[in-house]
C-alpha cells in the first residue's frame, strides 16, 4: 500500500502546507479533493504556477489583480476557480504558507 501523499504532520492547523520545499503536485491534487475545489484543470494549474513563482521570487502571495494580468483571467474567473478565496483556494494548493490576516 503506498504512503499518503498528505499527513497531518504536513499540514498546519489551517490546512495550509507546513513547508513550500515538500510541496508536490499530486499534493496540491489532495488538497484540492480535500477542499472540494473538484479536479484541478488547465487553468487552475496556470493560476497555481504563477502563485508559487511569484512567492519563490517575491516572498509573498501574489495579490489577485497580478494573478489576473499575469495569468489573463478576471478576478471573477479567478473567484469561480478557487471560490474559498485566493489564499485558502490558489496559495494553499500552491504550498504557499498561511497568509497574515488571513482569517
Amino acid at each position: 500500500m503506498e504512503a499518503p501523499v498528505l499527513n497531518t504532520e504536513s499540514l498546519d492547523n489551517d490546512g495550509f502546507l507546513s513547508e513550500i520545499s515538500n510541496w508536490t503536485r499530486e499534493m496540491a491534487h489532495e488538497l484540492a479533493r480535500r477542499n472540494d475545489l473538484g479536479p484541478l484543470t488547465e487553468d487552475h494549474w496556470k493560476i497555481i504556477e504563477y502563485v508559487r513563482d511569484y512567492y519563490l521570487k517575491h516572498g509573498e502571495g501574489p495579490p489577485i489583480l497580478k494573478i489576473g494580468k499575469a495569468t489573463g483571467f478576471t478576478a471573477g474567473e479567478i473567484c469561480s476557480m478557487f471560490p474559498c478565496g485566493v489564499a485558502r483556494g490558489a496559495y494553499r494548493l500552491a504550498g504557499l504558507p498561511r497568509p497574515s490576516g488571513c482569517l
